[in-house]
């Protein structure tokens, strides 16, 4: 009798740690490796005009507000922000500022032919690491110089570094995108939490497909991922959309490391 109740209480145990395991366990978890062979993208469009005082970006249909380029901080919204451009024969050079603090400097230039505009914006988050963004696009056409069309072509943030990291535990996540600093924890139902100047929600659509939302400060929609896990669990493919008006759309394959 007490054998049986020893052995009883053994698979109890058993079958606990099993179900504890599978509980904490997901295919997801772990970090995926970046392949870059496998990057499908496509950019934005923007057209822009360009007079005497300086110049204004359309994009899709929706002009954004002029860029004074007389060396003097020019109010950019009712928010306070302000706006300093300077134009030299390098091209733009853009700084915004906000209650006395700089939170971006922008260079923007051409290639020797005119058909390739460079904007290399430096990031300044108040709750973090100073960063660069680079984005490269091809004239579409206009011109000459900066007037024309452009359509954005190749992206790039020094702080990406090509890794993903997922570690869910229950009905939430841990969520380290390649190009973050440090991981933000949110509930896999969907719900928002506050990360950098908006909102981030990560849901698990299914056993195989992870949706991650971003949100701006006006709880505006700025990108939809899909990242989807492949049948043998040794790969995700990753499908990022940015809505109107910058538009664009970008596939990439990660390896699980």
């Amino acid at each position: 009798m007490k054998r049986f109740s020893e052995s009883v209480c053994i698979v109890m145990f058993l079958y606990a740690v099993n179900l504890t395991c599978m509980a904490q366990t997901s295919p997801f978890n772990g970090s995926w490796k970046l392949n870059p062979a496998t990057l499908k993208y496509t950019g934005p469009t923007m057209s822009v005009a360009v007079d005497a005082d300086g110049f204004t970006v359309t994009r899709g249909g929706q002009a954004q507000p002029k860029v004074v380029c007389d060396g003097k901080a020019h109010d950019d919204a009712s928010d306070g922000t302000k706006t300093t451009c300077t134009k030299s024969a390098a091209g733009y050079a853009i700084s915004v500022s906000k209650g006395g603090k700089i939170t971006r400097k922008v260079a923007i230039a051409l290639s020797a032919d005119g058909n390739t505009r460079t904007a290399k914006s430096q990031v300044f988050p108040p709750d973090g690491s100073p960063f660069t963004i680079t984005t490269v696009s091809q004239r579409v056409s206009g011109g000459p110089g900066f007037a024309g069309d452009w359509r954005e072509v190749k992206f790039s943030s020094s702080t990406d570094s090509g890794i993903l990291t997922i570690a869910i535990n229950g009905n939430s996540v841990a969520f380290k995108e390649t190009d973050s600093p440090k991981p933000i924890n949110c509930k896999l139902d969907g719900s928002d939490t506050k990360a950098g100047g908006g909102t981030m929600s990560v849901k698990l659509a299914d056993p195989h497909t992870l949706k991650v939302t971003y949100k701006d400060e006006h709880a505006k929609v700025r990108r939809e991922n899909t990242f989807a896990l492949s049948a043998d669990g040794k790969s995700i493919t990753e499908t990022d959309i940015t809505p109107a008006p910058s538009v664009s759309k970008m596939v990439v394959v990660l390896q699980k490391m």
